[in-house]
């Protein structure tokens, strides 16, 4: 995982950890082309960079469905691990 200057470092390992350990997290983000805001459990799948910002790849549990998160639209970060 390379650092984007977007996201802060302890976030960016934070959701690394997520990936890593196959963590279920229940994320409030806001869908960058339309503006709805969406609440869902879901299973971080990896983390993706673009120079747009950077991304998290998630399966969506109750849908089955896969979607791409700005990590900057996402209301509810995780705290960092201490």
């Amino acid at each position: 995982m390379t650092q984007n200057a977007s996201t802060p470092r302890q976030i960016a390992e934070r959701l690394q950890i997520a990936i890593l350990t196959s963590e279920q997290m229940r994320l409030h983000w806001a869908d960058e082309s339309t503006g709805i805001h969406y609440m869902e459990v879901v299973m971080p799948l990896e983390w993706l960079e673009s120079p747009e910002g950077d991304y998290l790849l998630c399966r969506v549990l109750a849908e089955n469905l896969e979607v791409r998160v700005r990590v900057d639209l996402i209301q509810n970060l995780p705290a960092p691990v201490k």
